[in-house]
């Protein structure tokens, strides 16, 4: 285009583009009708609403408080002493001694029950005793439903040593949240 702009108003050459044809003078702040010979590249150019993907919403989640997950804790491993002295009565097993300690056959069963309890619990629900009481759930990393192999390691992640207080050093993301990637979440 041969063509030069000049403001009508002050005579100057500067200009600002905001479409194909309307511009801005930079000097006195006109803004005015000038095609410039400008052209949107395609891969630039509006497009019909009807072929816009829609915007999948995600919801916004909040991580259980610290003193939640205590809870939690408290509330499990009392449904998991129950777990296991109905286990001892039924099947006759001694699991506990006279002075209160746990047998050896105590300790293998309460092996047994603490990951089946936590697996089928959070695989089926999404929840333990606890955090039905507490209104939380776990989750996976992304949001989603969490695996089964996701809740299997979680239930196994709990056997390991000290595992309940890693949460005091990782700002309440204990080991059993961070190895399989899930995460306790507020559930409203």
């Amino acid at each position: 285009m041969s063509e030069k702009y000049t403001c009508e108003q002050c005579g100057e050459h500067t200009y600002e583009q905001f479409s194909q044809t309307q511009v801005r003078c930079m000097h006195c702040g006109n803004v005015s009708e000038f095609d410039t010979g400008y052209r949107v590249t395609p891969q630039f150019e509006s497009i019909a609403e009807e072929k816009v993907l829609p915007v999948e919403h995600k919801p916004d989640y909040t991580a259980a408080s610290f003193g939640k997950r205590i809870t939690n804790y408290i509330i499990d491993v009392i449904v998991v002493t129950i777990l296991l002295n109905i286990t001892g009565y039924y099947l006759q097993l001694e699991i506990i001694t006279p002075k209160g300690e746990l047998t050896e056959t105590g300790i293998l069963v309460m092996l047994i029950i603490i990951p089946v309890y936590y697996l089928l619990m959070e695989y089926s629900l999404g929840k333990t005793m606890g955090k039905i009481i507490t209104k939380t759930k776990v989750i996976s990393t992304d949001g989603s439903k969490p695996s089964f192999l996701q809740c299997m390691v979680r239930a196994l992640t709990r056997l390991l040593p000290m595992e309940q207080f890693s949460g005091l050093f990782f700002n309440g993301i204990f080991w059993h949240d961070s190895i399989p990637k899930t995460l306790v979440v507020d559930d409203f």
